[in-house]
């Protein structure tokens, strides 16, 4: 392992990090992108995720978590997050369904 390796990870990591930057920039979120950068790039999905139960997004930890390591902890799907949330910033619809957020909100007061 070179000292390269160490400061900036792998060859595989950073090419799951171009990926990860290169889908965000092209308006697909996947479950593995950060929490942060997500929100950075579309601060829409802020409200999406608190009405999903993520209510610490914005906190220093949630910064640094995939989308699928922040719907783990709350107990949620990472797929159905994942899917509505592209859903959400693509004008599909504007928030959970009503049936889809009672499903969520169960889940997270399940915490």
């Amino acid at each position: 392992m070179s000292i390269k390796d160490v400061l900036f990870g792998s060859e595989e990591e950073r090419a799951a990090d171009e990926k990860r930057i290169a889908d965000l920039e092209e308006g697909h979120i996947t479950k593995d992108m950060l929490v942060g950068q997500i929100v950075m790039k579309y601060p829409a999905a802020a409200d999406f995720l608190m009405s999903c139960g993520m209510g610490c997004i914005f906190c220093p930890s949630a910064q640094m978590e995939s989308l699928e390591q922040a719907a783990m902890v709350h107990g949620l799907d990472a797929d159905d997050i994942c899917d509505a949330l592209n859903d959400t910033i693509s004008g599909k619809k504007d928030a959970p369904a009503e049936e889809e957020q009672g499903t969520l909100a169960a889940s997270s007061e399940a915490l």
